[in-house]
Parts: C-alpha cells; structure tokens; sequence
C-alpha cells in the first residue's frame, strides 16, 4: 500500500510541475495595443544619482495626487547610467492630457526643473521619446 501510494504522489507532482514551462513560453506585453510608453532620459553624474532619483520619485508621488490623468510611473537608472522615468498611458489623448497639465503645473515643473539642476543639467537636455504599443 505505502509502495502505491508513493507512486501514485510521485506521478500526480510530475503532473503539477509538467506545466511549468508553458508560462514562459506565452510573451506577456509591456503595454496593450494603443497604450504609450514615455521615456525620460537625462544625464546624471554618478554621485548625484540617489539624489536625483529622490526628486524624481518625489515628482512620481506628486503627479498621483494631483494629475487629473491616471497613469503609471517608474523612476529608475538605465545601464548607461542616465536616470529617469517611464510612463505608462492608456492613449496618446490620455498621454496629451497628462503633458498638458505638467506643463501648466509649476510645482509639477519646478520638481522636473530640480531634478535637471541636481544633475547639472536642463529639462531641455533630458530626452522624451514615446512609443505606441501596436
């Protein structure tokens, strides 16, 4: 009995973990179809990096109280060593939506301003590219 009950153990968690693989196998989308992905990328010295990124999480924060668009938001320093952010909108009238109260927001831009200035660097220098998810 204790024989058949272990093969029968055995047999039925080879059958649990047979299907492991298959997860893997399915590519799951950063973004659904007509959704933009924006990126903010700047230049950043590496002794001001924690600092800047502070400020752009301070701005993250900011932007999900007062924004009267919802969108998602991630700080983070990309392999080159530029800090940033990349933001996820549900459309490009959401993403106009959401540019248009940054750029009439001055606390929104002063945070932006902060972030460039720790840097050593401009607003105008950091890149903004946007991509439609297809």
């Amino acid at each position: 009995m204790k024989y058949l009950i272990s093969i029968f153990l055995f047999m039925s968690s080879l059958h649990v973990f047979s299907g492991h693989h298959e997860a893997n196998e399915i590519l799951m989308p950063v973004a659904k179809p007509g959704q933009v992905i924006v990126i903010y990328r700047g230049e950043c010295p590496s002794g001001k990096i924690d600092e800047s990124i502070a400020l752009v999480k301070k701005t993250i924060a900011y932007e999900r109280k007062n924004s009267p668009v919802s969108y998602s938001s991630s700080p983070g320093v990309w392999s080159d060593g530029m800090i940033g952010a990349v933001d996820l909108h549900n459309s490009v009238k959401a993403m106009e939506k959401a540019f248009e109260w940054q750029s009439g927001d001055k606390k929104w831009s002063d945070l932006y301003d902060q972030v460039a200035k720790t840097c050593g660097t401009t607003v105008e220098e950091f890149q903004v590219v946007n991509l439609i998810a297809k």
